[in-house]
């Protein structure tokens, strides 16, 4: 039997096989971030494939946090019916259903959120985007809240649960920055206190949920190499993130997958011996033999197809004909 095609139950939700649609902002939601035809058949198509797990793509929980023109929202009364038809769509086609929460932060598109941008400190950040202002501890606790409200709007749409977009550079991830977060009080300076904010929002959405939906958490760690992120960084963070209650953790590498296939341990693996949490591995799995041996040889326990499976909406149906011959 192929290892791909084995369910698996996270936090009480059973998942048909281990194939992962990742969250891929694809700008089909209207201009105040409602779902659109376009969006429920994007999703219903690689649901009806046979995809196992769904999560949709990363969704604004408050105007502020916006990034990107057509992405979708969750924090007005308007995105309710939407979001509602999304997961009962992915349902219907037999695929679990989670919704990734992010707030843009520094990446946020004035332009697009009609705000400013904040972030941990005021610390230019890359290319042309603005300076940021820097969030008080009551814009921290105040953006806590937005992520619990978004959580409790996801479960009132029918979610199975919701992911927390810790990676790629938006607010929360920002925090973990030693470049962009230069705070001196409780929320910067140690990794303990970087990855504080982070922690405490996954805590507070998990109190919103109660214990009938899952809780997960995206991290990269690739943006953060350069400036000297270490395994005890990385040891800090996986347990803050437990101790914050997520029962599933997305690594994501943007990087092809084939190539720490030969390391002496896959950043998924290191993970693995970090946590006994499920993890999500992606990083430009391409054909049905690389998501197989990703599962097949322990780098994680699901597995992400983005790039594919946004090209071809039946790459799961195909990978189906190529390991299961049917």
């Amino acid at each position: 039997m192929s290892a791909l095609f084995q369910p698996i139950t996270v936090a009480g939700i059973r998942i048909r096989n281990r194939i992962v649609l990742p969250p891929m902002v694809r700008e089909h939601g209207d201009d105040d971030g409602c779902v659109t035809d376009a969006v429920l058949a994007y999703y219903r198509r690689r649901a009806a494939a046979g995809t196992g797990l769904i999560i949709v793509e990363a969704t604004a929980v408050e105007p502020a946090g916006r990034t990107w023109p057509g992405g979708l929202c969750a924090y007005a009364p308007a995105h309710v019916a939407g979001l509602t038809a999304l997961a009962s769509a992915i349902h219907a086609e037999g695929a679990a259903a989670i919704l990734q929460l992010v707030h843009g932060g520094p990446k946020a598109t004035p332009q697009v959120s009609g705000r400013e941008t904040v972030a941990p400190s005021a610390v230019q950040p890359s290319g042309s985007r603005t300076m940021p202002r820097a969030l008080t501890v009551e814009g921290i606790q105040a953006m806590q809240g937005h992520f619990a409200a978004a959580a409790g709007m996801a479960m009132e749409a029918g979610f199975d649960g919701v992911e927390v977009h810790g990676a790629h550079g938006y607010l929360l991830d920002a925090f973990l920055s030693r470049k962009y977060n230069v705070r001196a009080d409780a929320y910067g300076g140690t990794m303990e206190n970087r990855v504080r904010v982070l922690a405490e929002t996954c805590r507070a959405i998990r109190a919103r949920l109660g214990a009938d939906a899952l809780l997960g958490c995206r991290i990269s760690l690739f943006n953060k190499l350069h400036e000297g992120f270490s395994h005890d960084d990385l040891v800090t963070l996986v347990n803050g993130l437990e101790a914050g209650g997520i029962e599933l953790l997305h690594v994501s590498t943007l990087s092809v997958f084939e190539a720490y296939f030969d390391v002496e341990k896959s950043l998924g693996q290191q993970v693995k011996v970090l946590s006994d949490l499920p993890v999500i591995v992606a990083g430009g799995l391409r054909q049905p033999a690389e998501a197989e041996r990703a599962i097949s040889e322990g780098h994680g326990d699901l597995a992400a197809v983005g790039t594919a499976m946004m090209r071809n909406p039946d790459w799961s149906l195909c990978a189906t004909d190529a390991l299961l011959g049917e």
